[in-house]
């Protein structure tokens, strides 16, 4: 009996010694369990509070566009950035904000960013714009020049004494004819109106300006707008850049001619200026949202979503980027663009 007791003692003292193992195993990943979806919440939670703002420009606008076209692709992809989709009169206002604001990313003219970075010309008084970033090339504008089919505009010069809508106030289409104008020696003798987009080609058409000049990218909504209610036409402004010497004195512009057929052969193309339109971020955005951003742009699917949102995002390739390279790259910019084996010249190094 008393060795059956002790056996059977023996086995019942296994056995809860197995049972208790046991327990604390599944005690034991259950609290990793816990753990790990614990961090995950806080990991979620962290991540909930990045906030972004990137800056378009007026309505109907290229600028608009692509920063809510950009915006909805991150949206999609990275659901726990917040990103707001800001208005503003342009380039050299989104500038500014990208500068002051660590959470922000804007989209502007090369020349902006250029000038902004290295605060010259409407920036000297300010001060240079040390904390935007270069992240990409978006599209190429042409600055369209636009007046009535039987208006006696027919070449620069002669909008000497006329009103011209000449982009909104602090825009980077404003300071291109103040640039243009200003060599040509006709600064001052003209009257700019300060108005963008679908209300410059509304002014054009009931009268009220001689001209409306845009530098966005083709086809533009607003001119197509136009061009259905009015006949018009298109100043080559590409004569009066090289007459004055435009190209030489401001390198971040091109020379080229609208595409044929950008409105259906209601405009004939004529050549004009043509300007590198990127985005910029402030320097404080982090590395992996940038790097993020352009991993999603530039996959198919977001390169898809681009061309829908404006046809101009044709020019997002990788073989275009570097034409975006003029002032330094944000850090997650260059850890992208270094992965393409794009070569990146020496002026655009992250200073970070």
């Amino acid at each position: 009996m008393f060795t059956k007791d002790r056996g059977t003692h023996h086995n019942l003292l296994l056995m809860f010694t197995a049972f208790m193992l046991t327990a604390l195993v599944v005690l034991h990943g259950c609290s990793d369990k816990q753990s790990t979806e614990k961090a995950k919440t806080t990991d979620a939670s962290r991540q909930e509070k990045e906030w972004l703002s990137i800056l378009g420009g007026v309505i109907g606008g290229s600028f608009s566009q692509f920063a809510g076209g950009v915006s909805r692709i991150l949206t999609q992809q990275e659901p726990h950035l917040k990103i707001s989709v800001g208005a503003s009169a342009g380039s050299v206002e989104n500038t500014r904000r990208v500068n002051d604001d660590t959470e922000a990313l804007g989209v502007v003219f090369a020349s902006e960013s250029y000038l902004g970075y290295h605060g010259e010309e409407i920036f000297a008084e300010e001060g240079p714009k040390t904390n935007i970033r270069m992240v990409t090339l978006l599209f190429i504008a042409y600055d369209q020049f636009s007046t009535l089919a039987n208006s006696d505009v027919h070449q620069f010069e002669d909008i000497v004494g006329k009103k011209i809508a000449s982009g909104a106030s602090g825009s980077g289409t404003a300071q291109t004819l103040e640039r243009l104008s200003r060599l040509a020696g006709i600064w001052g003798k003209f009257t700019p109106i300060y108005k963008g987009g679908s209300a410059a080609a509304e002014a054009l058409q009931d009268g009220q300006v001689a001209a409306f000049q845009w530098l966005v990218s083709v086809p533009n909504s607003a001119v197509i707008q136009l061009t259905a209610i009015k006949s018009i036409r298109m100043i080559d402004l590409d004569v009066a850049a090289k007459k004055y010497g435009f190209y030489e004195k401001y390198p971040f512009y091109l020379s080229g001619s609208l595409p044929e057929g950008a409105y259906e052969g209601k405009v004939k193309p004529v050549r004009t200026l043509l300007m590198p339109t990127v985005l910029i971020a402030n320097k404080a955005v982090s590395e992996e949202t940038i790097y993020k951003l352009l991993k999603h742009v530039y996959a198919p699917e977001g390169h898809q979503m681009m061309l829908q949102t404006n046809q101009a995002a044709a020019d997002m390739t990788i073989e275009n980027g570097p034409k975006a390279f003029i002032i330094p790259l944000h850090r997650g910019a260059y850890k992208f663009w270094s992965e393409q084996g794009v070569e990146i010249p020496a002026h655009a190094m992250p200073v970070d």
